[in-house]
Formats: structure tokens, C-alpha cells, sequence
């Protein structure tokens, strides 16, 4: 409850209540931590009042009324249990299990409420049963109306937590059920495969007698056993409950308390975990033997890594060798990569794959804020007044951040997109600007304009917390409305709105994602926005702020210990004299103060012969970076590379040595996620027979290379990052029980920081920093008329290692791409038919989805498939302050095959 929200005092059992006004008995009770048996009430879901059970008895007030739909009032006294109560449960439950076929034990929330009541057998055995109708086309659950009790609970969940609006109730009274698709109705064993579903399993998670029951709980069967843990997904970071059996993962179910994703989850993390049982996980070190490999034992291999890694060091120098940590891995494993860089090698040379997402972001926010992670909360969201999305993509690429917009949008938040393509979120936006790709900077300085010119700065926020403000007002003056739908193509009208309800809301909160870094001048779009927040004070209130939507599970987490070469851990400086003074009595060696390698840097440098050895750990480089030719090359040219992987990839074709990682699931850590907070992992399985956690591997190297390192349990590993580190020195292993912790924690009584910049900014003030528009790195011209995009998409991760490998497949197994119908009538090509991609580097053949997402003239694909080699086609392009590469514009032309047509992959999916 928050200050401002009125109370009332009820009695609920003869024990004193504080309830909130306008909510319901059964609410109240439930904060209170008082238990009403219920099967359609939830406390994700509004009051619905159907099954009866949560009947209660209020004094001076006659019948039993259900306490799921029965307001609180000022000095109300309620009984949840009597002998009455208690009969009318029992007559109620029975029936529902008269009508439950044989056979269906599964320990389900009905089965389990019979227990408590006392309920051994079933008077009714001849009840009425249901229609005999299943739906098993989905790949992850399915459906069996005949334990279906008519709760609507799965319609409510997909309507009020997905917001997908897949499912519907059909039919009347006892013949009433959920329905998903419309060839449900006519019982068709195809509902879920045919409707909008998402697979997000809000549905199976809310039902509570298991007519919706996870696959792989029928299969393997239910677990017994749970282990809490963290998605290894995106950078959400939802909090899990996995379920174990005879030594298998059996399901993952969001947790309800889970801070970040409050009980709900999406596709990947909630059924995209079957990988880790692949066939063709890595078992083994594996020995580079000619074009082959050969297994040897990891005494073998750590033996040959720490020998090659001296041999370099030795030969060349430290500068010959380098690290790419994993931000899939945890925060203790990046740590130990980067002080193996520092301690043992002696240089700064290491890196992670937040060189090519968002470091542009870091780069952008410190030079204007002072600090390079979200200012505010997920839950923020519920907070906001006005929501805009920047160049990002949640409901594809962070669903479940997707999905509360979606409940903000339906609360009455307004919602502005930013972004070339027709984005669910686009289409249920209030102002959706569709800019032309690569002119962020030019929009962001039109409605900076529109904000100045319209009297709208806030005036005192600037003069107290700010500074160099007429600096920015300078550079925006020039770039009028009219001026920037020029270079945007967005209507002049269109951005003196937006400027209007951004400026002017109370509270806009502003996501952005990789559609504002990755880009020829990326750092400037994120220094655009932050611009943007300062000149209205949209910046350290709640509902406010500037919020990168991370890619990678611990991509913020990777960065934030120090696998950077241009800062050590906690972003501290390495000319800090105090960092170097504590580093030497922690670790015993000296802090190198030569900034390293950047990931670009090291392909230069190998390519040149500069560098010698590569570690890569949780990383397919050969797949997912730009320009893959160079990338190839300056692999092929390194005298030893070890490459660690769950699997055999793209970059292993390069690797010398191979070593086998074990999964999150199968490891102790921690992740922090997009909003700063710090959690735990638990393992759950064990790994394949004699595969080690990566923080082992890379301790065992640093002892065989002459400087110990000792640690029992990641935990200890955590508390020397603490110790090293002020904006995490209150971080602990204890402390990250439950919600976890968000940094800064300056010290083991600090709470953690939910909202940052709330009275300062690290540097005192904020600054504002004026940025021009540049154009991007490549122009469409008549040899290569079309500006490619490139993202990822709902159902796969990156470079798709892990979702590959699992059902996920049996929805999308290819990528598309997507053209307006214009452009395909203009080059008569057809729906599913195969197109060559060319651009100046490379060629790639795709099959078309003809879709009006995308405007005329613009293409977008996906790259989660090695097959369509789709970085091929892109440049070496990038920002030019954090290198971070220019994914999202690439000129290229579209050729049609001989023969003509060609047909689209099964499972390729079609967006229209």
C-alpha cells in the first residue's frame, strides 16, 4: 500500500485487518496471509466468483456470499471458517470430482483442496461427464476438456496477464469451455496451433485441475522435487521454480513472487529449457586433430589451455591474448575470466557480447548521467502515465516486460512506439512514429525541439539537477518539425504530439532496446533520450526514467563485474588509485591500466597478427557478429583458440580446443538483470558425467599457470567482488535470498536501489550533451535499393543454440524475411518464395513473408539459423565511441531465383 491509498479496518476469524479500500475480502485475507480455499480466484487475475468455494459469512448480512467478489467496508466482521462453510466446500468439491474422469491423480490444486476438506471418496460416481474433446496441437501442452471444471481462469490469464486474447469460453451452462482457434469449433484437434497463441503457459500455470498440463510433466511425470532459480533467456531475468525427477529437469513454472516477472513467463523460458537434455550436448573436451577432433580428458585440457596461454605469454607478450567472457554465464564466472585477464595474463584485453548489444548504451548514459544501467524498476510500469518504446521489440524480444505494457496500455497509460517496423506494440499505440532506420538522432532532436519551442521544459529540474543545458538547446533549435519529418519521414504533426505527451504526461517512462545502439551513431541515441528525460524531469521519480531492455540474460551482469577492456568491475576507472591500492591487497597482483581490446579490435589485431591466443566462453562469434567473412578469417588466423560451449558451433569450426560448459541449470551463481537486480541461480541437475561449472575451468587454468585460485563455492567468489567493488559491497549470498538485491549496495545494511538518481547523480548533476545527426553507415543507392533490419523474433534466442534444440523448432525452423506487398508486386515474388539477399559483402537466400510491418523499400529478417548465414551481408560499420555494430542498417538488393519459385521451410513462420 502506498501512502495515499485509504485503509479500512475489518475483522476477518476475530483477528484485526488492514485492508485497502475497494478491495475484496478475499484480497484483503490473502495479504493478510489468511487461506480461503478457492479454484477460479487468483492473485494474478480479477475477482471472477464462479466456483463458490471462497464463500464466507459476514456479520449482519444473511447468505454465504463469495468473498472473491465481496468489497471490504470500514468495521466488517467475516468468518472464512465454520462448520457450515466447511460442509458447502465439501458438497461443492464433490461434485467437480463426480465429474473428473478415472484416473487423474496428478497432485492438481482440485485434489489437493479435496485432501484438506477430508474428502476420501465421491458419493456422485455416476455424474454427469464432460465432452470427450482434446486439443494436443500445441508442442508444449495440452488440452482435456473432460477435467475442465469452466473456471475461465486460462481465458482470464491470456486476456489479463498476456494480453494475447488467444482463448474464449464457448457454449452454456455444463457444456461450457475454453476454446483457442477457430477450427476449436468444430472440435478440431487443432485449436491452440491455429489461434494466436504464444505459448507462454500463463494458461497451464492458473488452471487448477489439469485440463492444461505441461507435456513434459505427462511425460517424465510431475516432479518431486524444486529448485529456485533464474531464466537464462533475455535480460527480464524471471525467476523460476524447476521441477526435478529422477535426476531430469521435469517442467519450469514462473514463480508468483518472482520480483521481476510476478508469476509469469514466456515461450523460451517456460518450455525452451528441453536442451538441456540434447542428444549432442558436449560430453567432453575435444582436440583439434587435423579437420577433426579427438577426446581427451580435462586434465588433458586444462593442462593444454594453461600450456598454449604461457607459451604465448611468454613468446609475444600479454597483449597477444585475450578473453570474450559469456553474458550467459554467471556474475562470479565473468568475474573470474576478467581476473585471470588482469591477474595471470596481465591485460585489460577482455570483452563480452554487450560489445555488440548495448554498449553503446553505457557509453551514451555515463557521458550524460554518470551511471549505465535503468534508472527505475520493472514495476515502474505500473506507475507510468505515459509509456515510449524506442527501437525496441519487448513482446518478441522481452515478453514478459511486453506484456505488463500491454496491461499499462489497457489501464489507460499512453503509449508512444518509436520504430521502423509495425510492432504488435505499434499497432496498439496511441502514436506510433515510423521513422525511417538509422535517423534516431534526427527524431529525438525534433521532439527535443517541439519540447523547447512549446514552453515545455521544466525549468526548475534543469536549473537544480542539470547542467549545459543551452548547450542542447542550441543544437535542437535548428532541427524544427518540419525540418526532421525530412530525414524521418514521420509527419511533423506526429512529433509535435508525441513532444507534447512525452513532456507533459507526469510520469513517462522510456524503454529502448537495440533499434537505438546498434546503429553507426548508437551512443548518440542513447544520449539523445537521456537529452530528452532531463529536459522534462522524466528522471529519478517512479514511472520515469531511461530503461535499456538488455538482450542477454546477464549481459548487464558480465559488464557490471568487469569483463570490459574500458572498465574494471562496478565501472571504476583504472587509473583510480584507490581501485588500484584495493586490488593489489585482494588479489595480490597489480591492476594493468591500459585500456584493452574492444571485440572489433581483437578481430583487427588477429587479423594483423597482433594477437596470438583467444579464449571464448558461451559465445558463437562466428555466427552472430557482423561482417563474418572478416570475423572467419581473423579466427582461422589465431595460433590457438579455446573455444567453451554446451555445444559444437560455428566458432568451434575455428577452435583448437573445445571444452563442454555446464548449463545454468546445472550450476550455483548469479544473474542480474535489465533492471540492476542481482539473483540467485541453484543448481537443480547435475551435468553430464565430469563436466565442470566454467568458474572451475577457469580456476584450475589460472593454478596451473602459477597463481592459485581457491574457492569452495561461487558464494566466496561473490563476496571478493564485494570487496573490490563499492557499488556491490553490500551484496551477499545471504542477502540474495528472495526478491534479490539491487545495486548500488554500498554496504550489508543498504537495502539495495530500486530507483536511481533520486536526489543526485554520481556526478553531482547531470549534463546534458548536444549530439548532431549523422547519417548511418550505408545509404540505399540503385545497386542496393532496400535497407535491411536485423532482430530476433518470439520464438528463438540469438544464435538459436539452445532453442534449436528444442520443440520450439516444430513452430519456426527458418528465418524470413519480411517485404511490404508493394515491393513484392513490384518484383513479382509471391508468398514463401525464396529470394537471394545480396548485399556488398555476401549473398544469403531467404524465404519471403510478405507482411506490411515493414514500410516500402525496408526489409527485415531474423539470423537464429547458422544456415542463412544472414551477418554475412553486414558491414564492419560501427558506433564509433563503443564500436557497437550497426545491425540495423544494411543496404542490399533482392534477386528471384532460378527456378522462380521456391517453397518456404515447413515451420517458417508467415507474418502478414
Amino acid at each position: 500500500m502506498t501512502p495515499t491509498t485509504k485503509t479500512v479496518q475489518i475483522t476477518i476469524n476475530g483477528r484485526s485487518v488492514t485492508a485497502t479500500s475497494g478491495e475484496t475480502v478475499y484480497a484483503a485475507a490473502r495479504r493478510a496471509g489468511i487461506a480461503i480455499p478457492s479454484l477460479c480466484a487468483s492473485p494474478h487475475l480479477a475477482q471472477f466468483g464462479s466456483c463458490r468455494l471462497c464463500l464466507c459469512e459476514v456479520e449482519g448480512q444473511g447468505g454465504t456470499p463469495a468473498s472473491c467478489t465481496t468489497p471490504v467496508r470500514e468495521g466488517m466482521a467475516v468468518r472464512t471458517e465454520s462448520e457450515r462453510l466447511t460442509r458447502h466446500r465439501k458438497n461443492i468439491v464433490e461434485l467437480y470430482l463426480s465429474e473428473q474422469p478415472d484416473g487423474t491423480e496428478q497432485p492438481e490444486p482440485l485434489r489437493q483442496l479435496a485432501a484438506q476438506l477430508g474428502l476420501s471418496e465421491v458419493r456422485y460416481a455416476s455424474g454427469r461427464q464432460r465432452t470427450a474433446y482434446r486439443d494436443a496441437s500445441n508442442p508444449f501442452f495440452s488440452f482435456d476438456n473432460a477435467r475442465c471444471i469452466s473456471c475461465a481462469r486460462c481465458v482470464r490469464a491470456c486476456d489479463e496477464i498476456q494480453g494475447t486474447f488467444a482463448l474464449t469460453m464457448a457454449g452454456r451452462g455444463f457444456s461450457s469451455r475454453p476454446i483457442a482457434g477457430a477450427s476449436a469449433l468444430a472440435d478440431e484437434a487443432t485449436g491452440f496451433a491455429s489461434s494466436n497463441c504464444v505459448s507462454c503457459g500463463a494458461c497451464v500455470k492458473e488452471c487448477p485441475t489439469g485440463a492444461l498440463t505441461d507435456r513434459t510433466v505427462l511425460e517424465r511425470g510431475a516432479p518431486t522435487g524444486q529448485v529456485r532459480t533464474t531464466c537464462a533467456y533475455c535480460g527480464v531475468g524471471c525467476t523460476f521454480t524447476a521441477g526435478t525427477g529422477g535426476g531430469r529437469i521435469v517442467s519450469m513454472v514462473p514463480a508468483d513472487d518472482g520480483p521481476s516477472n510476478q508469476g509469469h513467463a514466456c515461450m523460451k523460458g517456460r518450455y525452451g529449457w528441453t536442451y538441456n537434455d540434447a542428444p549432442d550436448r558436449l560430453r567432453v573436451p575435444l582436440l583439434r586433430n587435423g579437420t577433426g577432433w579427438a577426446e581427451i580428458t580435462w586434465t588433458e585440457a586444462l593442462d593444454q589451455v594453461a600450456r598454449e596461454f604461457a607459451r604465448i605469454k611468454d613468446s609475444h607478450g600479454p597483449d597477444a591474448l585475450a578473453t570474450i567472457s559469456s553474458s550467459r554465464g554467471t556474475n562470479e564466472e565473468n568475474y573470474l575470466f576478467s581476473k585471470f585477464m588482469r591477474c595471470v595474463i596481465g591485460t585489460n584485453h577482455i570483452d563480452n557480447c554487450a560489445r555488440v548489444c548495448h554498449s553503446a548504451t553505457v557509453t551514451g548514459m555515463m557521458e550524460v548521467l554518470g551511471a549505465s544501467a535503468a534508472t527505475n524498476s520493472i514495476q515502474d510500469l505500473d506507475q507510468a502515465k505515459l509509456i515510449l518504446v524506442v527501437g525496441a521489440n519487448p513482446t518478441e524480444s522481452h515478453p514478459v516486460v511486453g506484456a505488463r505494457i500491454k496491461q499499462a496500455r489497457r489501464r489507460g497509460a499512453t503509449l508512444i512506439v518509436i520504430d521502423p517496423r509495425r510492432t504488435e506494440l505499434a499497432r496498439l499505440a496511441d502514436l506510433h512514429l515510423q521513422l525511417r532506420p538509422g535517423t534516431n538522432v534526427a527524431l529525438l532532436n525534433g521532439l527535443g525541439h517541439a519540447i523547447a519551442q512549446e514552453g515545455l521544459l521544466d525549468r526548475a529540474f534543469i536549473e537544480a539537477r542539470t547542467e549545459a543545458c543551452s548547450d542542447w538547446l542550441e543544437t535542437v533549435m535548428p532541427c524544427t518539425p518540419e525540418s526532421t519529418e525530412q530525414i524521418t519521414g514521420v509527419p511533423a504533426e506526429l512529433i509535435r504530439q508525441a513532444a507534447r505527451r512525452y513532456a507533459t504526461s507526469g510520469a513517462s517512462f522510456c524503454v529502448h532496446g537495440l533499434g537505438v545502439t546498434e546503429h553507426r551513431w548508437g551512443s548518440h541515441g542513447v544520449i539523445a533520450l537521456c537529452n530528452l528525460a532531463l529536459a522534462t524531469g522524466n528522471i529519478g521519480r517512479p514511472g520515469t526514467g531511461i530503461n535499456p531492455l538488455r538482450g542477454q540474460n546477464n549481459v548487464q551482469g558480465a559488464s557490471d563485474v568487469g569483463c570490459l577492456p574500458t572498465y574494471f568491475a562496478g565501472y571504476q576507472s583504472f587509473d583510480d588509485p584507490a581501485l588500484a591500492a584495493r586490488h593489489l591487497t585482494i588479489t595480490g597482483r597489480p591492476l594493468p591500466t591500459a585500456r584493452g581490446m574492444k571485440t572489433p579490435d581483437m578481430w583487427d589485431a588477429a587479423l594483423e597478427g597482433r594477437l596470438k591466443g583467444l579464449w571464448i566462453i558461451g559465445y558463437d562469434v562466428a555466427q552472430t557478429d557482423p561482417n563474418l567473412a572478416k570475423v572467419r578469417q581473423a579466427l582461422s588466423r589465431l595460433e590457438f583458440l579455446v573455444v567453451q560451449e554446451l555445444f559444437l558451433t560455428e566458432t568451434t569450426k575455428f577452435a583448437h580446443l573445445v571444452i563442454p560448459g555446464a548449463s545454468f541449470l546445472e550450476k550455483d551463481g548469479t544473474f542480474t538483470n535489465l533492471e540492476r537486480r542481482i539473483q540467485r541461480i541453484r543448481k537443480a541437475v547435475d551435468p553430464p558425467e565430469g563436466v565442470l561449472p566454467d568458474w572451475q575451468v577457469v580456476s584450475e587454468v589460472a593454478t596451473r599457470m602459477g597463481y592459485p585460485m581457491s574457492y569452495g563455492h561461487p558464494s566466496e567468489i561473490m563476496d571478493e567482488i564485494a570487496q573490490l567493488t563499492p557499488a556491490l559491497a553490500g551484496v551477499s549470498y545471504a542477502r540474495l535470498e528472495g526478491e534479490g538485491l539491487q545495486w548500488p549496495v554500498p554496504s550489508a545494511a543498504h537495502p539495495g536501489t530500486a530507483l536511481m538518481h533520486g536526489d543526485r547523480f554520481p556526478r553531482g548533476k547531470a549534463r546534458f550533451v548536444p549530439v548532431d545527426y549523422l547519417p548511418p553507415g550505408e545509404s540505399p543507392n540503385e545497386a542496393y535499393p532496400f535497407t535491411l533490419v536485423t532482430g530476433r523474433i518470439l520464438q528463438h534466442y540469438n544464435c538459436g543454440a539452445q532453442t534449436r534444440r528444442t520443440d520450439i523448432m516444430t513452430l519456426v525452423n527458418a528465418d524470413v524475411l519480411e517485404m511490404h506487398p508493394e515491393d513484392a508486386a513490384r518484383l513479382n515474388v509471391a508468398q514463401g518464395e525464396a529470394v537471394r539477399l545480396v548485399s556488398a559483402r555476401s549473398d544469403a537466400t531467404l524465404p519471403v513473408a510478405i507482411s506490411e510491418r515493414v514500410r516500402p523499400g525496408q526489409l527485415f529478417t531474423s539470423f537464429h539459423f547458422p544456415a542463412t548465414a544472414i551477418n554475412d551481408l553486414l558491414s564492419s560499420s560501427a558506433d564509433e565511441s563503443s564500436k557497437c555494430p550497426e545491425y540495423k542498417v544494411s543496404t542490399v538488393r533482392v534477386e528471384k531465383l532460378t527456378p522462380a519459385r521456391q517453397a518456404m521451410p515447413s515451420h517458417a513462420r508467415l507474418i502478414t
